[in-house]
């Protein structure tokens, strides 16, 4: 799939309606999910409810994503600074990995489980940074999505591989700062404003079954 359709999504109305901005000082910003899935998340899609769907457990909500040979994706639009909120913070479970799946290779280009953080709003320069549970890559591994050409670009940051923690809740915190100014060479970068989080969990490359859940994302200044 085309990466730089994210940012098709985010510069058309549906995606960019009024946010209210919390002014009172906070230690996180918190990306929840409500039962039904919120209007402010948008879909590749008309139908991609089909895909993502929130369910519980001992009573907390959780995203739910499945895909079946699919290629959908939802994405919400935020405005964070980094400087302030550096930190990603998230839960998930990788349930069924895609069979082969290698975000390096276009045809294997397929995830249990990614979070991207969109770094501009730009049609032309679309940029990314993109957290993965991978099937084949190894844990650390960065790479390079073959689907955004020059000059787009999408940064992949392996956090978790294979089956070995398969169907268990992890936790992962990230400093996208810290990423954001290695990856870019903006080591005295002193703001970065980032626009939107997309979600993805896909099947289509490989033409298999990806599954997995997402839970308690959220940016934090420690």
């Amino acid at each position: 799939m085309s990466y730089g359709y994210f940012y098709i999504l985010l510069l058309i109305s549906s995606v960019f309606t009024s946010t209210i901005i919390d002014s009172t000082p906070k230690d996180i910003i918190h990306i929840g999910f409500e039962t039904p899935l919120s209007d402010e998340w948008k879909g590749r899609y008309d139908n991609f409810k089909d895909f993502y769907q929130i369910q519980t457990e001992e009573n907390k909500p959780y995203l739910s994503a499945r895909s079946e040979n699919s290629d959908c994706f939802i994405v919400k639009r935020i405005e964070v600074d980094l400087a302030e909120y550096p930190y990603l913070n998230w839960s998930w479970r990788a349930n069924t990995l895609p069979v082969n799946g290698d975000e390096s290779q276009k045809a294997y280009c397929d995830v249990a489980a990614s979070i991207a953080i969109v770094l501009n709003k730009s049609r032309i320069l679309p940029k990314s940074i993109k957290y993965s549970w991978s099937t084949t890559l190894a844990d650390s591994t960065l790479t390079k999505s073959p689907f955004a050409y020059w000059p787009a670009r999408c940064d992949v940051i392996v956090k978790e591989s294979g089956t070995e923690r398969q169907g268990e809740w992890v936790t992962e915190k990230v400093n996208v700062f810290e990423d954001y100014k290695k990856l870019y060479k903006k080591k005295n970068a002193q703001s970065k404003h980032v626009y939107a989080i997309v979600i993805m969990t896909d099947s289509d490359s490989t033409n298999s079954l990806s599954e997995a859940d997402y839970a308690d994302i959220y940016f934090s200044k420690h």
